[in-house]
């Protein structure tokens, strides 16, 4: 046995992913690297993309405990993001990944990154694209196959990664993109899976607060801000009970009869969407397994809504939110699954931006009928929990427009996502 463990020790340790950044910040943002194909700047937190269809990413790698890994990257980004646009108006588009991804060069999800931003950049020529890829320590033992038993790991790694430095790093971002005088600059926030988590946990309290304040507003425009433009989460991998909260919020300030209401008639587009995929069977299946043996032990009741008491039974059992993640959970669905027009999924060659006043309209008449988003082919109906102009989406997607819980970069999804980005 004493022979034995030292062995045991060697192999888990050898097995571990790797801690150190992958990325390095070389003097500032002045110093990027020219990306031309996968396998370029290797180590670079800062890349270029020119013809023929140029775009700028940044890199920013959060660690174990939530703190930069490198806050020189931090610095770059957003010295890079802040630019005065090249051309146009500036798309800066913030990707956070998930379970067993990095911010390395041979990543998938890197990659998907780089593809997402060069569809952006072909439909937007015009204008300036640049990207931020927020990177953490996705696996803590590399071994595939072995690597499946991290869930608990990475789930509490999650939620550290996104009450650390990364929030600072976001309101800075914000600022700097969305600061008075650059109002025409967009800024979308983008989680999956674990990063999803991420995101949720960096910036639930901030939706809280931005809601709240939009109970109270008197603007003649949009008064519900979220952060940034808009932010999507898809697949997120965070059990559904961390959101009820904010939608009890929604459900109780919609409905009360008297008092402060939230009036959403002014609202041109959504703050937040969430997105679950009908194919996805990590969040469905295995999510909820795993969730099982963390709340055995927990007591939970049957969270009331709308002025109703705790554990009269309508329909919001805090053990099936707990188990549950957030976009699986039907109750908190907005919209019907998203589906796309015609025979399945086709590249669109094009996505032009919706016309003024066009999401608007749709969501004036998606009370009547589902509406079908031009480009994209993407189809959304309402389901009537909430007000159709809520700036607070949920729905499922059909597996033609996510087949799987990676298979998140289908240009009919990304064009839809730029799509609202755009709208007003």
């Amino acid at each position: 046995m004493k022979r034995i463990f030292p062995v045991l020790l060697t192999l888990v340790l050898c097995a571990c992913a790797p801690v150190d950044p992958y990325r390095v910040s070389k003097d500032g943002y002045a110093n990027s690297c020219e990306y031309r194909a996968p396998g370029d700047c290797p180590a670079a937190s800062l890349l270029r993309h020119e013809a023929p269809a140029p775009y700028k990413l940044a890199f920013v790698e959060i660690d174990e405990q939530g703190y930069f890994a490198d806050r020189a990257q931090a610095e770059a980004a957003i010295a890079m993001a802040s630019e005065k646009p090249a051309r146009g108006r500036a798309y800066v588009v913030v990707f956070i990944h998930g379970w067993h991804h990095n911010a390395g060069p041979d990543d998938e999800n890197v990659h998907k990154f780089h593809d997402a931003l060069q569809l952006i950049s072909n439909w937007r020529p015009n204008d300036t694209v640049r990207g931020v890829y927020i990177g953490w320590r996705g696996d803590s033992i590399a071994i595939k196959g072995v690597r499946f038993i991290t869930f608990w790991d990475r789930k509490n790694t999650s939620d550290e990664v996104g009450r650390g430095s990364l929030y600072e790093f976001l309101l800075r971002l914000e600022h700097s993109v969305k600061a008075p005088g650059s109002t025409d600059s967009r800024l979308v926030l983008i989680g999956h899976s674990f990063g999803a988590s991420v995101a949720f946990n960096s910036l639930a309290q901030l939706y809280m607060q931005r809601f709240i304040e939009g109970l109270y507003s008197t603007s003649a425009g949009p008064r519900f801000r979220g952060y940034g433009d808009f932010a999507v989460l898809i697949n997120p991998a965070i059990e559904g009970v961390r959101f009820m909260p904010f939608h009890g919020a929604l459900k109780h300030y919609t409905s009360t009869p008297a008092g402060v209401r939230a009036d959403f008639s002014h609202e041109s587009r959504p703050a937040l969407v969430i997105l679950s995929s009908e194919g996805d069977w990590a969040t469905r299946k295995t999510f909820p397994a795993a969730r099982f043996f963390s709340t055995v032990f927990e007591s939970h009741t049957t969270a009331g809504i709308q002025g109703s008491a705790p554990g009269k039974g309508d329909g919001y059992s805090e053990w099936v939110m707990d188990v549950q993640t957030l976009g699986n959970f039907e109750n908190f669905h907005t919209h019907a699954p998203l589906e796309l027009a015609g025979a399945g999924e086709k590249a669109p060659g094009s996505c032009a931006p919706l016309a003024s006043g066009q999401l608007r309209q749709f969501l004036a008449n998606i009370q009547s009928a589902p509406q079908q988003f031009p480009d994209s082919g993407i189809v959304l109906k309402h389901k009537g929990t909430l007000p159709a102009t809520t700036p607070y989406w949920s729905a499922d997607m059909s597996s033609d427009i996510v087949a799987s819980h990676s298979d998140i970069g289908k240009p009919s999804l990304v064009c839809w996502i730029m799509q609202l980005v755009d709208a007003n």
